[in-house]
């Protein structure tokens, strides 16, 4: 049998002799920095695929220097919210030649600990915290912490040593607007919301927009709920609550998908008629939530993990001009109108 011989695995400054360059210069491409002419940057990457060169993230840390890789901290890995937001990290990471370190903790003292082991460390360039308890910001941030971007969260005004970090943040408030005005175009005037956990940005902002919305209009009465966080707690938190209930809300909006299709299967064991008797709606339009014709909010989930991790290496790299990025963005959520609300002939605006 042949076998293919593999190409010698050479260092930094054989590949500086191969392509007729310095060692400077292959150190700026391997950290993707400026000043480097397009030509030998790409005659250093050639030799670069050519022997399978892969840096050393060790050694470049004990050096001080870019180590190529960038740190993700998430809390749950239970929704696809967290799962499609990092897959969007790691896309642009890797166009851009680096690498992604993910961690998780649930627990908030856990995160808080990873957040300062991260950026006070060695092993990453930056790190983007997905998600955060927003009780972190009760914490300082030091001067000669790594660069920091939020992505589903924004520091109170109180916390001033977390202006500079970057962030990417979703309009929740304009998302929650459209949310509300469909179901009540639809007749709907007894709503529940099925709030998330409430240390998080995104969960506390859409509770407090949902109750706005629904308090500008006659007539209209609207609670929340807590601890159906989970699909399957989801389940036991709407029995309990339809249960206690004289007067039965014909509206619920759910903080993410998979609560909604927790509810769905409460609604269902009670013989509970979708959407004629009650309304439910979701949020995120995860993976099968058109499946079961769920009426929810559309998130661009790979669009802030792409603009995350370029805000970040802006900061990582702030001499590149080519990296140039703004460091706060907020998208914008779409509504999708789907069979569990339409209760009257509406256009949909999928």
């Amino acid at each position: 049998m042949n076998v293919v011989p593999r190409a010698r695995s050479v260092n930094v400054l054989e590949i500086a002799k191969l392509s007729g360059s310095s060692k400077s210069a292959v150190s700026r491409v391997i950290q993707n920095q400026p000043g480097v002419a397009p030509e030998m940057r790409a005659r250093i990457q050639h030799i670069i695929r050519a022997h399978h060169f892969q840096p050393s993230i060790l050694g470049r840390a004990l050096r001080g220097a870019h180590t190529g890789v960038i740190g993700v901290l998430a809390r749950f890995m239970g929704s696809g919210f967290t799962a499609e937001v990092i897959r969007g990290i790691d896309d642009e990471v890797k166009r851009k030649g680096s690498q992604t370190m993910c961690m998780l903790a649930p627990g908030i003292d856990e995160y808080i600990r990873s957040w300062r082991t991260l950026v006070s460390g060695r092993h990453v360039d930056g790190v983007v915290l997905l998600a955060p308890p927003t009780d972190i910001f009760k914490y300082p941030v030091d001067e000669l912490d790594k660069p920091v971007v939020l992505c589903a969260a924004e520091p109170p005004d109180k916390a001033s040593t977390w202006k500079a970090a970057g962030s990417v943040v979703l309009d929740n408030q304009t998302a929650m607007k459209q949310m509300v005005k469909h179901l009540l175009d639809q007749g709907c005037r007894r709503l529940i919301y099925l709030a998330g956990q409430p240390d998080i940005f995104d969960c506390q902002e859409r509770e407090r927009v949902f109750l706005e919305a629904a308090a500008e209009r006659k007539g209209v009465r609207a609670s929340v709920v807590q601890g159906a966080w989970t699909r399957e707690l989801a389940v036991s938190v709407v029995h309990g609550c339809l249960s206690a209930r004289k007067q039965k809300p014909d509206a619920i909006l759910c903080w993410n998908d998979y609560v909604a299709m927790g509810c769905l299967q409460a609604l269902s064991e009670l013989d509970i008629a979708v959407p004629e008797k009650i309304a439910v709606a979701g949020w995120d339009d995860v993976p099968g939530a058109d499946h079961l014709d769920v009426t929810t909010i559309r998130l661009p989930m790979l669009e802030m993990g792409w603009q995350a991790a370029r805000i970040l290496f802006q900061k990582t790299n702030p001499g590149n001009v080519g990296l140039a990025s703004p460091s706060h963005v907020s998208l914008q959520m779409s509504l999708q109108i789907r069979r569990t609300t339409v209760r009257r002939a509406v256009k949909s605006r999928a």
